[in-house]
């Protein structure tokens, strides 16, 4: 069962949900894909090599 299953088995005696989601399309599945894109592209910006151990001073 992927997320969206989960979803549909959860709201599925919420026909308001199920309409909102035919109007405006599955706005939380979008956010959480559109994250996930954005954060692998910070990773790949930020990455700044090996790092080297911190000492005290």
């Amino acid at each position: 069962m992927n997320q969206h299953d989960h979803i549909r088995y959860t709201w599925g005696d919420a026909p308001i949900y199920d309409k909102l989601i035919r109007e405006r399309g599955d706005v939380p599945t979008e956010v959480n894909t559109e994250a996930a894109r954005i954060m692998r592209e910070a990773d790949r910006s930020l990455d700044f090599g090996p790092r080297l151990p911190y000492t005290a001073l």
